[in-house]
């Protein structure tokens, strides 16, 4: 189930399989309620009107708009680390750190997130509006074989980023894992371990906030030429 009218547009505007959306019938006269009934019918998703107060029933999340979809979830993509530049999220547990994370790689222009052991379900509720919908455009990985791809792994005792030959490669896997654990050692080639400079005090950084920057800087043009 996907709350939200933003998120609800976005998968709308995507190509994952919309089933049905119902929209409070106040909500539906309005704006957003009406551009919603319009992606609906561009796509031929059925939609289905009831009282606003109904809906808001169905709904998990705090101060909710009417209006929430069916979606079904594609299954995780296979496919080879070789080409092109990659988020691998291993361990990371907290939804909205996920779905930050998501929203960041669709944002910088990654080809994909890879979504590794012991982290959480990309599709919890919580991950989807975390994402703000980008979780229905990135393509999402299952794990798998790196390949030849440059492997760089999000660490506080790593080298600052800036100062990283392999990070001016042009296929890379950016590794972030557990902010209590990190990413465990048992994981094959976890590559060079690579930071965010920090004042001189400050222990860490949120991983969703730590990996956005770190991407950030991996795709600044000019990189990977």
């Amino acid at each position: 189930m996907v709350e939200g009218p933003r998120v609800i547009l976005e998968a709308l505007w995507s190509a994952v399989d919309v089933r049905w959306v119902l929209v409070g019938e106040d909500y539906s006269a309005g704006q957003p309620g009406r551009a919603i009934v319009s992606g609906c019918a561009g796509r031929g998703v059925e939609t289905g009107f009831v009282r606003d107060e109904d809906v808001r029933d169905l709904c998990t999340s705090d101060a909710p708009v009417p209006v929430l979809a069916c979606v079904r979830p594609p299954p995780l993509e296979k496919r080879p680390l070789e080409r092109g530049r990659y988020l691998m999220a291993i361990g990371v547990q907290i939804p909205g750190n996920l779905g930050t994370l998501i929203r960041s790689a669709w944002g910088f222009g990654l080809d994909g997130v890879v979504i590794g052991r012991g982290t959480v379900d990309p599709w919890n509720a919580k991950v989807v509006r975390a994402s703000a919908g980008a979780v229905f455009h990135v393509p999402l990985i299952a794990p798998g074989g790196v390949g030849s791809a440059t492997v760089l792994h999000a660490d506080t005792e790593g080298a600052p980023v800036d100062t990283v030959e392999e990070a001016s490669a042009r296929n890379w896997v950016l590794v972030v894992g557990n902010e209590v654990r990190g990413i465990p050692l048992s994981e094959e080639n976890p590559g060079r371990a690579i930071s965010v400079p920090q004042a001189e005090g400050v222990d860490s950084l949120n991983v969703a906030v730590a990996g956005s920057i770190l991407m950030y800087v991996l795709t600044r043009p000019g990189r990977g030429a």
